[in-house]
């Protein structure tokens, strides 16, 4: 079953590099979550959090990144995923699984545009609680712990 779980978190991966937001979006249980917790917010619960996304937040947050002149994302992020040391348990009919996570962001740009033209690096520990249903796998969350949460973050706006 391991197998399947990376495969499917490769998948989930591959979409965001090439930018399938819709497709993402199906991976999710309605009532899933996509979590980004701020530096030593491990639980999520209801702390603040950089990003703490239900099923509308996602869909507004992918309608955004699709249909709107949206600033920080002009141009869009280029981004590639490397997806390491899965490592799965499951318990309760729930699959808890943690990867660790490079992921490259490039947004194409020039001198005059501050950032863009560089190449970042975000390194994660990403956990997802992960269900399976007759449709297949599907995230019931999704948290990413970033490894710099305390630092100084330029640009959130694409997804992780």
């Amino acid at each position: 079953m391991l197998q399947d779980i990376s495969q499917f978190i490769f998948r989930e991966a591959k979409l965001l590099d090439d930018r399938d937001y819709e497709a993402w979006l199906g991976l999710f249980e309605p009532d899933g979550l996509y979590v980004v917790p701020l530096a030593g917010e491990a639980d999520g619960g209801r702390q603040a959090a950089i990003v703490r996304d239900n099923q509308a937040a996602r869909e507004e947050r992918v309608h955004h990144l699709q249909n709107h002149w949206f600033p920080a994302q002009q141009p869009p992020s280029r981004t590639l995923h490397f997806v390491s040391n899965v490592l799965g348990q499951e318990s309760d009919g729930i699959w808890r699984v943690s990867t660790s996570q490079m992921i490259y962001e490039t947004r194409e740009g020039d001198w005059t545009q501050v950032g863009l033209g560089e190449l970042r690096s975000i390194v994660a520990r990403i956990d997802y609680q992960l269900r399976i249903t007759p449709d297949g796998l599907r995230i019931r969350e999704k948290r990413v712990l970033l490894l710099n949460a305390a630092s100084w973050q330029q640009n959130l706006a694409f997804i992780y």
